[in-house]
């Protein structure tokens, strides 16, 4: 097939008109899974960061498909709780920027998830970078039915 997915490598090596030209035809015989596999990258943000850096996000992405950082987060709850939606000011801030902001409860694992999506997304990241990180656990409160259905299994 003549429109194989190339080499990260080759793909940016390429002019701006090419990369544009070969993202638009892939995109077409493609999804946006098997792109990100021939080029090694773990999360859709990666991708769409590195059109960004190009500054050809805005030629090759669809409105439709548009894509904010944490945005696929804001769309899921946990234990009825909602993500913050994330504050993305691209239109007021020259140049790339991005907020992402987090304010909700989870487990453990479900928090280290999210936590190794940001350092996906952030790995290769010249710029500097500001963060405010406060995580804290939180006692567990049993309910009555709780107690008595503990007490009942240790009898």
């Amino acid at each position: 097939m003549s429109n194989a997915i190339i080499p990260l490598d080759d793909f940016l090596q390429l002019e701006t008109e090419e990369q544009v030209e070969k993202l638009k035809r892939w995109k077409m015989d493609y999804t946006l899974k098997d792109i990100r596999d021939a080029w090694g990258f773990k999360h859709s943000a990666q991708y769409y960061m590195l059109l960004k850096k190009l500054r050809i996000y805005e030629r090759v992405v669809n409105k439709s498909d548009k894509f904010f950082p944490g945005e696929a987060v804001s769309q899921h709850t946990y234990g009825g709780e909602r993500f913050a939606a994330p504050a993305y000011a691209a239109a007021k801030q020259p140049g790339d920027h991005f907020s992402y902001h987090l304010n909700v409860t989870l487990s453990g694992n479900e928090l280290a998830e999210k936590l190794e999506r940001a350092a996906q997304f952030l790995k290769g990241e010249n710029k500097q970078v500001t963060v405010k990180l406060a995580i804290e656990t939180i006692a567990v409160v049993e309910t009555p039915e709780q107690s008595e259905e503990k007490v009942a299994e240790q009898a």
